[in-house]
């Protein structure tokens, strides 16, 4: 299984909280859709797990070594990780549906509108884990679990 987190905005408590989920629900790895980014490199150091982060639009382009975005391989299939704001996903997913085609991966996973999301659109897996902190839109605050079952990516939105 893997985990999704986003949009944590640097809450001390919040870090705590999806370290304590971490713990308890022992994924394969997380991953961390940016805003921020520091968030990311504090849950990797603090549950010694492999994850995949990106940078958000919150976040300082003057990190080393992160990205805006990145395609990783879980379980046979490809995932595009963003933050989604250079897609412009508070309002549609029609260009991360592009992205994913160009890119030629079967899932995205996204955050940056702070609701959570989780929604087959031409064929792509579109996730979005919300927020812990600052859930928007009547989304309750939340992530995403992600698992293989019957050569198929399944998602699970969990409300904390």
């Amino acid at each position: 299984m893997l985990l999704a987190f986003g949009d944590s905005h640097r809450y001390p408590i919040v870090l705590a909280e999806m370290a304590e989920i971490i713990r308890r629900e022992q994924p394969r790895l997380f991953v961390h859709t940016g805003d921020n980014y520091v968030d990311f490199q504090r849950l990797l150091k603090k549950t010694k797990l492999p994850g995949y982060g990106v940078l958000g639009n919150c976040d300082s382009r003057f990190i080393t070594g992160a990205q805006e975005e990145l395609v990783f391989a879980y379980q046979g299939f490809n995932i595009l990780l963003t933050h989604g704001h250079q897609y412009r996903a508070k309002h549609s997913q029609s260009l991360l549906v592009q992205r994913a085609r160009d890119l030629g991966v079967q899932a995205v996973i996204f955050g940056h509108s702070h609701v959570q999301l989780a929604r087959e659109e031409e064929g792509i897996l579109l996730v979005n884990p919300g927020s812990i902190p600052l859930p928007r839109g009547g989304s309750d605050a939340g992530y995403a679990k992600i698992f293989v079952k019957n050569d198929k990516l399944l998602v699970q939105l969990i409300e904390v």
